[in-house]
């Protein structure tokens, strides 16, 4: 019998998505993993839903190791644009190896070893973690890291912490360069998806921002002044100006109430509850539309860029149940921590 190509199109790869998702831990499946009250209950329980996790190995690693190697499937079905993009997808979510690295290097150590939590990036060899810390001098440091060859600026901004121990800045510093990188590469994408991979950027900068914002005026209480070099350039519905407007208010009631469309409504509820209740409901927001763009039947390319997202809420919603169940939170309290379960 002839043998035809295997056809890896938008409708290939959008079929495909959607049979992944079919099978993803999301509504029924996401609630009955809510409700496992041990640690073995859920392990089994994923074991029964098809997950392959070692429950002796650290579980927020395999979490990531495999957001890594599904997006390095898709990459293989993808088009060079789009691999390329995705490529930097994989890189930002590694860079929160490099962050716990820097912790590790600048501040009191963890209770874990550093090979226990750190992943490495697809085809590299990864940290060489134990001789990057013994490294004396924190120029050779810097000199020694791989990810300065992918962000120049990050030798500049680690120098900076290695001086004040300035670990929020440094991290809002690096999240920066990630988005930036990030919208570099969407604004590449083909036109069948380039204006909404750009959008979800944008969203997902307005997330960052608003959390930051909210935080601040709940816990931190960093001046207006300080609080400016902390925004993420490029959101869709909060420019800079508007943020540092915001930024003068000190009640979160307050600052809720300013906030323009869409946001102020989507908060109204929230002036009164704890914090977590706004960041909830902004991720939600944010799951909503990613959602809106994976169901587009009629555009199958935009489930490219709508999977790594809906990917990542899975796995934040499987880490989120690991942790209740570790610290004995009831199963109706970690439904509430779900991002966009009833979708």
């Amino acid at each position: 019998m002839r043998r035809f190509p295997l056809s890896t199109g938008s409708d290939f790869i959008f079929a495909r998505l959607h049979g992944l998702i079919s099978r993803a831990a999301v509504g029924e499946r996401l609630r009955h993993l809510t409700s496992c009250v041990t640690e073995e209950l859920f392990f089994q329980a994923l074991a029964n839903l098809g997950y392959d996790f070692d429950p002796k190995d650290n579980f927020q690693k395999q979490l990531m190791l495999r957001e890594t190697r599904c997006l390095e499937d898709l990459m293989l079905w993808s088009s060079p644009a789009v691999a390329r993009y995705l490529a930097v997808v994989i890189r930002t979510l590694n860079i929160e190896s490099l962050k716990l690295l820097l912790s590790y290097r600048f501040q009191e150590r963890l209770d874990l070893e550093p090979a226990e939590l750190l992943t490495s990036l697809p085809g590299q060899s990864g940290y060489d973690y134990k001789a990057l810390l013994e490294i004396e001098g924190d120029e050779q440091f810097i000199e020694q890291l791989p990810d300065c060859q992918d962000f120049p600026e990050l030798g500049k901004v680690i120098a900076r912490l290695a001086e004040d121990r300035d670990f929020m800045t440094a991290d809002c510093a690096i999240d920066s360069f990630c988005f930036k990188s990030e919208m570099e590469q969407a604004k590449k994408l083909p036109l069948s998806m380039r204006n909404e991979a750009v959008e979800l950027l944008s969203r997902e900068i307005d997330v960052s921002n608003l959390s930051m914002l909210l935080r601040n005026v709940n816990m931190y209480h960093i001046t207006p002044e300080r609080l400016q070099k902390f925004w993420i350039p490029g959101g869709k519905f909060l420019s800079l100006s508007e943020l540092n407007r915001l930024a003068i208010f000190e009640n979160p009631g307050l600052v809720i109430e300013a906030l323009p469309s869409p946001f102020a409504a989507l908060l109204k509820d929230c002036r009164e509850k704890e914090l977590y209740h706004s960041e909830q409901a902004l991720w939600n927001w944010l799951a909503k539309r990613v959602w809106q763009i994976f169901m587009d039947f009629s555009h199958p390319a935009l489930s490219v860029v709508a999977y790594p997202y809906l990917l990542r809420f899975e796995n934040i919603n499987l880490g989120r149940i690991y942790e209740g169940i570790r610290f004995a939170l009831p199963p109706n309290i970690i439904q509430e921590m779900m991002i966009a379960q009833g979708l």
